[in-house]
């Protein structure tokens, strides 16, 4: 018969649960990574007399320095990890420039070490699916890996221009009474952005007239027509990008205030 607890039931009543039989042992410390070497090699040693180690002896001494070996390797190991890899705090900014030399990525010290970090992350991986990598979902997922909060959008019949898109009416709208315009905004489809080949922000490129339209796709808000809004420190960041992960026979309209 099973222990009925009682209002009379105690912690430690001999009859109880909690009695003589119950398995008890000592505080235990947060012990070094030294100490638990040390403490192994005593566990593994035989017990005879010719294997015991005296406290403070040569023997003892010579485990406590090969423990010390063993420690720096083990905290070498971690930091080479830690800044290798740019998932943690131990990778800084020494870290950060020089897997952006060994990439090839821009190098921006005025960008947060975290967007970094996420950058690296993304270029480590890609391409992370090559047979899908010119779906508009993975190089819109690879720009948002980068840090960048912009969506990608196709150009589907039938085709528009970035003023059809954006719905904007030059003489309606260009000096509304609300209306603010940044050093990097632009109107009408003569006028936006556009990525083809080149890292210039004003670059130019004629795709030839509408019948073309069909070589071109958006990059802006999440809403085909919104505007995104990226840090002009790192422009010609997004603009490398853009032109590693699109197909190189298609031309990008970005609609995106560089602020």
């Amino acid at each position: 018969m099973t222990y009925q607890v009682t209002n009379k039931s105690t912690q430690h009543g001999s009859l109880t649960p909690f009695g003589f039989n119950t398995p008890h042992k000592f505080p235990t410390t947060e012990e070094s990574v030294s100490e638990f070497f040390f403490r192994l090699s005593q566990d593994l040693y035989p017990t005879g007399r010719a294997w015991y180690m005296p406290t403070d002896s040569y023997f003892e001494g010579l485990h406590k320095s090969i423990n010390l070996a063993y420690t720096r390797l083990v905290n070498d190991a971690k930091d080479t990890i830690d800044s290798t890899l740019p998932d943690n705090d131990k990778f800084v900014e020494d870290d950060a420039d020089l897997w952006e030399y060994r990439l090839g990525l821009i190098t921006n010290s005025l960008v947060s070490l975290e967007d970094r970090r996420t950058a690296i992350l993304r270029k480590l991986a890609y391409p992370a699916n090559v047979q899908a990598r010119q779906h508009p979902l993975y190089i819109e997922s690879q720009l948002q890996d980068a840090g960048f909060n912009v969506y990608v959008h196709e150009n589907i019949k039938p085709y528009k221009t970035p003023e059809d898109v954006v719905a904007i009416s030059l003489t309606a709208t260009q000096h509304g009474g609300i209306t603010q315009h940044a050093d990097s905004t632009q109107h009408g489809s003569g006028s936006f952005q556009v990525i083809a080949n080149s890292l210039d922000p004003n670059e130019v490129f004629n795709i030839g007239g509408d019948e073309n339209l069909w070589a071109t796709f958006f990059i802006g808000g999440e809403a085909l027509g919104d505007m995104a809004d990226i840090s002009s420190e790192r422009q010609k960041e997004f603009r490398e990008l853009v032109l590693k992960l699109k197909p190189a026979h298609l031309v990008v309209f970005t609609l995106i205030n560089f602020v």
